[in-house]
């Protein structure tokens, strides 16, 4: 009876869809390349309320940022990655990322709307949204 038990219990385990699981326990995850002075892609699609891992990968050889002023006002904001963050009184003013280099942020998007961001390095004219649905 008891071998039964576990092989039903184990059988429960294995036909129970993934999709069951809360919504929260997804983190949405995407990735921001910075090649030949430009964010690819330019516009990426965010939801309100999911956490959510947000990369930017810098392949140049040369110094940028992400400057995004009303996008990270989230109290659960964590930073990760090489990038050289910079605070102000409000808050994150940006990260600056080194050649080759990483930056990782981890948040959940407190409000839905349209959020540009841009690198902010004399003579960079780089410039993209972030839609937050």
């Amino acid at each position: 009876m008891k071998g039964a038990l576990g092989l039903i219990s184990l059988i429960w385990m294995l036909v129970i869809p993934t999709a069951a699981l809360p919504a929260e326990a997804e983190v949405e995850s995407v990735t921001v390349e910075i090649r030949s002075r430009v964010f690819i892609p330019q516009q990426i699609h965010l939801h309100h309320s999911r956490k959510t891992l947000l990369r930017f990968r810098n392949h140049d050889t040369e110094l940028h940022t992400v400057v995004a002023k009303e996008l990270f006002l989230s109290d659960d904001l964590t930073l990760s990655g090489n990038g050289a963050p910079e605070f102000g009184p409000e808050g994150l003013k940006k990260v600056i990322i080194p050649p080759d280099g990483l930056i990782e942020f981890q948040f959940t998007p407190a409000r839905a709307g349209t959020f540009s961001y841009l690198c902010d390095m004399p003579g960079h004219n780089m410039q993209a949204m972030i839609v937050i649905e």
